[in-house]
């Protein structure tokens, strides 16, 4: 009899450790690598939108030979007003008394900020939870899934208001104390995660729908410029004149196009909607799995991978915005 009551705490200990979140740990790190992939992703094609527009009004002067105009916020250095800051500085037609407001899509893309926040702070303190190495940190990382958790809430009555705020509940597992310090910092892990991520799984879904209107949007923007520089670049080589061009000139301006295409189709391969959809299926799964307690479901690793290698794919479709600046500079000489 005293033989198996030794055992039942290594028992106990036993079926305890086959629930360790870092049964989740590479799903949860893969997690967070995708949602930096997509926040790297709205950043730069973001810049990027703002150098189109900036192009296009650039385009619009010089195609008009319009008198221009510097507000007087040139002439000013330091911020002033309560809160300090500083006037716009910027050059606009004759008649114009102020900047132009922000085209459509940027403004979308500002007011879509908060739900990138949002999204990137709940994937770091995921994160922060799984990687905690002892109480202090973990104590410190419970704290910040709370807060992010309440964050996504926040990102998701912003932008629909009839949805029911979430609110974070993070267990402290007191009741773990008699086992061992690795183990019981095990346990208070699974029960954060556990906790939270199934709570804030409706937020991701409907923070997912802005997210994915972000990134349609920077991409049908770059798609359009894209597109009207693969016409313009093609124009000389859809003529009878071609045959006059000398061949540097010809080699030189064929690899131009031949990069605009491969850019141009790099660009329509990336697809918003997939990676977007493969974060909130990733997301689920892991919700699924915890409240379960599944241990590591296969579901779970596959939804991730998919996830990260759409990310990625996005990613490296969104031009560079000096790039991009020095396309839109060039286009705006053109016309």
């Amino acid at each position: 009899m005293g033989r198996t009551w030794s055992l039942v705490p290594l028992l106990g200990m036993a079926a305890l450790c086959a629930c360790s979140p870092y049964v989740y740990n590479q799903e949860i790190t893969g997690f967070g690598t995708g949602v930096d992939a997509v926040v790297a992703s709205y950043q730069t094609g973001r810049q990027a939108v703002d150098t189109i527009v900036a192009a296009q009004r650039q385009a619009d002067y010089a195609g008009g030979r319009k008198r221009l105009l510097l507000l007087p916020g040139c002439d000013q250095t330091d911020p002033d007003g309560t809160p300090p800051r500083l006037a716009d500085c910027d050059v606009v037609a004759f008649s114009a008394p102020s900047a132009p407001p922000p085209a459509p899509v940027q403004q979308n893309l500002v007011d879509a900020a908060s739900a990138f926040n949002a999204l990137k702070a709940y994937a770091a303190a995921l994160t922060a939870v799984t990687d905690a190495a002892d109480e202090t940190a973990l104590n410190l990382a419970t704290q910040s899934l709370t807060t992010a958790a309440s964050g996504m809430a926040g990102a998701v009555a912003k932008r629909r208001p009839d949805a029911a705020k979430a609110s974070a509940r993070v267990a402290p597992a007191s009741g773990l104390l008699g086992l061992g310090v690795t183990l019981w910092l095990d346990q208070r892990r699974l029960a954060a995660l556990r906790d939270t991520v199934p709570m804030v799984d409706p937020s991701v879904q409907m923070v997912g729908q802005t997210v994915q209107a972000a990134l349609a949007a920077i991409r049908a923007q770059q798609l359009l410029q894209l597109g009207s520089e693969v016409r313009r670049d093609a124009e000389p080589f859809e003529v009878s004149a071609v045959g006059r061009l000398g061949l540097g000139d010809y080699q030189s301006r064929l690899a131009v196009l031949w990069d605009r295409i491969a850019a141009f189709n790099q660009a329509r391969a990336a697809d918003p909607a997939a990676v977007v959809t493969g974060m909130m299926n990733a997301h689920h799964q892991l919700a699924l799995a915890l409240q379960g307690n599944a241990g590591p479901a296969t579901t779970v690793q596959t939804g991730v991978q998919a996830f990260v290698a759409a990310a990625e794919k996005l990613t490296a479709a969104m031009p560079a915005p000096t790039a991009a600046a020095a396309t839109a500079s060039k286009v705006a000489r053109r016309k």
